[in-house]
């Protein structure tokens, strides 16, 4: 299983976009919570997509400051990929995608204006 967690990270004095693919080990523990979660809520019950999101948060948010005033490592975790279902925050996802999207038209303007 395929897990990849998608934060913003605050570093050097403003929040970046902070990707991390889990190995196997960060995988189990993290659908191991989801299920925890689930079975929390009901006996039984399979993980819902929330479970995996608060789960990602659970293991790998961090605050070392306070939301006011962030200090460096301060990671908040808006998306969790499981294999091909992405779950997560709408907003952060469209402004990842949207900044992924300026990047490489600004490298492309580059490659030409270099042509």
């Amino acid at each position: 299983m395929e897990i990849v967690v998608f934060a913003e990270q605050f570093r050097n004095g403003s929040w970046d976009v902070w990707e991390y693919e889990c190995n196997a080990i960060e995988a189990k523990a993290l659908v191991d919570s989801a299920v925890a979660k689930a079975t929390d809520r009901e006996i039984g019950a399979s993980p819902m997509h929330e479970d995996l999101l608060a789960s990602a948060r659970c293991l790998f948010d961090v605050a070392r400051g306070t939301s006011a005033i962030p200090r460096n490592g301060d990671t908040r975790v808006y998306c969790v990929c499981v294999d091909k279902l992405v779950i997560g925050v709408y907003e952060k996802i469209r402004q990842y995608s949207q900044s992924l999207t300026e990047t490489r038209e600004f490298v492309e303007a580059g490659m030409q204006m270099s042509a």
